[in-house]
C-alpha cells in the first residue's frame, strides 16, 4: 500500500508523458488529509480531464478523492525545499497536505 506520504516523497519519479499527466488521490481519514492516508497515484488522460473528477473517481478509485496533480506537487515540493526554514521532510509533508486541503 502506498502512503500519502510516499506518493509525496517519490514525486520527483513521476514525468508526465506527452498523453497525460499523473494525479494523487488518497483516501481521507475523519474528512482530512493524513501522510499515512493510503494514496494511489493515477495517470490521467486528456480525455479524462473532460468528465468531472468525482465521477472519475467513482469509477477509477472508488473511496479515494483528489489530492493534487503531480506537476504541482513537484513544484510546491520545489518551493519548500528551497524555503532554509522548512528543512525537514516530515514538515514538508504536512505543509503540502495543508496546502492541498486549503486550495481545494
Amino acid at each position: 500500500m502506498m502512503t500519502l506520504r510516499d506518493a509525496i516523497l517519490e514525486n520527483q519519479n513521476y514525468v508526465d508523458p506527452d498523453e497525460g499527466m499523473y494525479v494523487v488521490f488518497a483516501r481521507k481519514t475523519n474528512n482530512a488529509f493524513e501522510p499515512s492516508s493510503e494514496a494511489r497515484i493515477l495517470l490521467l488522460t486528456h480525455q479524462d480531464f473532460e468528465i468531472e473528477i468525482a465521477d472519475y473517481t467513482n469509477t477509477h478509485c472508488p473511496g479515494f478523492d483528489y489530492f493534487l496533480e503531480m506537476n504541482i506537487i513537484q513544484d510546491f515540493w520545489g518551493d519548500l525545499k528551497a524555503n532554509q526554514r522548512i528543512n525537514q521532510q516530515e514538515k514538508w509533508v504536512k505543509r503540502l497536505i495543508q496546502y492541498a486541503e486549503n486550495d481545494t
